[in-house]
């Protein structure tokens, strides 16, 4: 690295042997810290402020738990560095400062633990300035992964006021120089490392060429981190009180990294901090809304159910990820009603289940549309009331888990069906009428072959004549082909032709005037 002044050094080499014992301290004080580094230049030519005072205070409007304040001042080379010692999860810091002419500037940095012990945040500010004595400033940008196929490597480019420049002397921070205008660097270890750009510049010919200088903090890293944010709609309107929920995408899973609850007047969520990769984004009201379960649980893209919401390939900040709630099908007053619980499956051993809370239950018709939702209640209970005599899904709406609907037939003698139950596990909500694997008009044998390729076949016991509903249906509950069909009493067997589905899980569903079953089968 370049030579530094005694002090200089020992502030920076402070700030990097800090970054390496951060987990060691979480260790020993239970506190996370986050390492806040600012540069402050001026707008002319970009040269540093030195001496320029910062104020650094916590967000409590983000998070009223969270208090601080400090007053800092710029070094020579327009630095300002702060350590803030948290045991919160995550946080939001205001940095701000007044120019010259009283101007007031600031901005919002956060920090989050979710993805480690490191929270290096910057903060840099162009302020306005009086003329300065010397008019050329060496001055650079950089890129990061200019092809594409480097997070490590940095392209540099000269930005300096002058066309006069006889000279580039670049030196990288990890004992690497260039004499390029606009080299290109590749790191080979992640770190902070101080970039440098010196000039000289001969404004006539036969003067006395004259050197300056500027220096940059790079935090090199293979992963970086962004903020990403929306408006949440309802009709016409921001919706009152919501909750948006992330999801990152990893080998095909889906964890919830973060949950926003947010009442602004423009119904905006952020998540900040985030970490590059891939990730989903549901919102919904919250209980306390005044439109509760008159809108539904709706993803970026505004799709209802997670196998249809866009994929956002988080890169940069974006704070567009606008959602329209989708709003029930209508209001309905027919004489039926679809009730249940919702529980989590019981963990290996033990003999009880957990009740699933504020889990939304969609009810689609015949067509696959959806027409209500509801929330399940602190027993895991819920309530679809007002139906028409029809043929229905119940689909409890769990992200990362693929549901497997139960399909419910309301007549004028099965007005009600109250005894639906839906059971999250590992990788799937699988769901019932109860006792419907024991039934005493049919008995029903397993799919053979299992797995198929061209015909699957299953049996039937039946006491007595029965009119029924067969569909078949992929493992995101998407109904891929119907017919009807009559059992006499006695034994039965049905065939279907699955040479045009593709490779994957699918359900037989078949419904009958009394109860429906289902079954699993595999095509290959």
């Amino acid at each position: 690295m370049e030579r530094l002044s005694l002090l200089k050094r020992m502030v920076f080499m402070n700030i990097l042997m800090f970054i390496a014992l951060v987990t060691f301290s979480q260790g020993l004080n239970n506190k996370n810290e986050v390492i806040l580094i600012g540069q402050i230049t001026n707008s002319l030519n970009g040269a540093p402020i030195k001496g320029q005072q910062v104020f650094v205070c916590s967000d409590s409007v983000y998070n009223s738990s969270f208090q601080y304040l400090k007053k800092l001042y710029t070094d020579s080379e327009g630095f300002y560095y702060d350590t803030i010692s948290t045991k919160l999860n995550k946080g939001g810091i205001i940095i701000h400062t007044i120019d010259y002419l009283n101007g007031y500037h600031d901005t919002t940095v956060y920090f989050r633990f979710t993805w480690g012990a490191e929270n290096l945040l910057f903060a840099n500010f162009i302020l306005p300035i009086d003329p300065p004595t010397v008019i050329y400033q060496s001055n650079f940008y950089y890129q990061r992964n200019p092809t594409g196929q480097n997070e490590m490597e940095y392209q540099f480019y000269d930005i300096t006021n002058s066309d006069d420049i006889i000279s580039w002397q670049w030196n990288f921070g990890d004992g690497n120089f260039s004499n390029e205008p606009n080299p290109s660097h590749t790191y080979a270890e992640m770190g902070l490392y101080r970039a440098k750009l010196t000039v000289m510049i001969q404004p006539t010919p036969g003067s006395i060429p004259f050197e300056t200088s500027l220096v940059k903090i790079l935090n090199i890293a293979e992963k970086s981190y962004y903020s990403m944010g929306g408006h949440v709609i309802a009709g016409y309107f921001p919706i009152d009180i919501g909750v948006a929920y992330l999801y990152k995408i990893d080998d095909q899973k889906y964890t919830v990294i973060d949950t926003a609850i947010f009442n602004d007047t423009l119904g905006y969520y952020l998540f900040p901090q985030v970490i590059e990769g891939n990730y989903i984004v549901k919102a919904d009201l919250h209980p306390t809304s005044v439109l509760f379960n008159q809108f539904m649980t709706t993803y970026y893209s505004n799709k209802p159910v997670w196998t249809e919401a866009d994929t956002i390939f988080h890169t940069t900040n974006n704070f567009e990820y606008d959602i329209d709630l989708l709003p029930i099908a209508a209001t309905l007053t027919g004489p039926g009603m679809i009730a249940g619980t919702i529980h989590y499956s019981s963990e290996a051993g033990s003999q009880k289940s957990e009740p699933a809370v504020n889990i939304e239950i969609l009810l689609f018709d015949e067509f696959n549309q959806p027409l209500i939702c509801c929330h399940s209640d602190e027993n895991g209970e819920f309530y679809l009331e007002g139906l028409t005599f029809n043929s229905y899904q119940v689909h409890a709406e769990v992200t990362g888990k693929y549901t497997y609907p139960v399909i419910v037939g309301l007549n004028n003698t099965n007005p009600e069906v109250n005894d639906i139950i839906l059971t999250i596990g590992s990788s799937a909500v699988n769901g019932n009428v109860f006792g419907i694997e024991d039934t005493e008009w049919i008995t029903i044998g397993s799919p053979y072959p299992n797995p198929a390729s061209d015909i699957i076949t299953i049996d039937f016991q039946v006491i007595e004549n029965n009119e029924l509903t067969f569909g078949i249906f992929n493992n995101t509950g998407q109904l891929i082909y119907q017919t009807k069909g009559s059992l006499n009493s006695g034994s039965n067997n049905i065939s279907f032709d699955i040479q045009s589905l593709p490779t994957g899980v699918y359900f037989l569903k078949i419904v009958g005037q009394k109860d429906n079953l289902s079954k699993k089968f595999i095509k290959r």
